[in-house]
């Protein structure tokens, strides 16, 4: 349009006209950046979202709870946690683990599928968390759970394995829990949160991966009984790859 077919179709316009525009092109601009912080506060397990969040200081650091003052949730042990994830379909486990992640990065503002392990479990190996893994520093504590099938049998090895995820205050000394240690987790002692789960192995040898965080930190201690230095995390590395363990992974 040349220069002076522009002055006349201003010209052509009506005053109004102009101010509609203004106030629709405003409006425009209004619907989307409210949709845009409705996308960010809304699902802040997406890394670009939660990285935002965090650099503009609008997430709250992660809370450590009372025992009995945590959210309220079930508790499961191994032979419920096999049936109730295996058998879920991928989708449905997918979006469970969007919940269960975004539950613990809110602190549970609303909270949605919140589930704390129950049973017995013996170490199998452990590491130090590093800045690869969702937080650090801490421990990585791999575990498999145990059973006891009646009220004679020993404890036997059941296909749940759990990657509990132990955020410390500062670098652990050492892996702390020797391999073949076993331990006990409570629904309320302990509030061993699932932040993920993974179905591993096959339809006829199914096998499970859930892994933890606790939310409540007062009863965890090392084999000594001396009490865990544990701490809240901050910040996160919400695009840290589930399960962190390699030996927990199905590929």
């Amino acid at each position: 349009m040349a220069k002076g077919d522009l002055k006349k179709f201003i010209k052509r316009r009506p005053s109004w006209f102009w101010w509609i525009l203004a106030n629709l092109l405003a409006a425009a601009f209004a619907v989307s950046t409210w949709s845009v912080c409705l996308y960010l506060f809304n699902f802040p397990e997406r890394p670009a979202n939660y990285e935002l969040l965090h650099k503009l200081k609008r997430l709250p650091r992660v809370n450590s709870y009372e025992p009995f003052n945590a959210p309220d949730g079930s508790g499961a042990e191994a032979q419920d946690l096999l049936s109730r994830f295996f058998s879920l379909p991928d989708d449905q486990l997918a979006a469970h683990n969007r919940y269960f992640k975004r539950n613990y990065i809110t602190n549970f503002k609303n909270p949605e599928v919140v589930s704390y392990v129950v049973g017995s479990f013996r170490v199998t190996h452990a590491r130090a968390l590093t800045a690869e893994d969702f937080f650090h520093p801490g421990l990585a504590v791999r575990a498999q759970a145990t059973v006891q099938t009646d009220e004679l049998a020993e404890q036997s090895p059941y296909p749940v394995i759990l990657e509990l995820l132990l955020p410390f205050r500062d670098e652990p000394a050492g892996t702390v829990f020797p391999a073949g240690h076993t331990f006990d987790l409570s629904k309320i002692d302990h509030r061993g949160y699932i932040l993920h789960a993974a179905k591993l192995g096959r339809d006829n040898e199914p096998t499970v991966c859930l892994t933890v965080v606790p939310i409540a930190y007062p009863n965890y201690a090392d084999p000594t009984g001396k009490p865990l230095p544990l701490a809240s995390p901050d910040p996160l590395n919400v695009a840290a790859r589930f399960p962190l363990m390699e030996q927990n992974r199905a590929d």
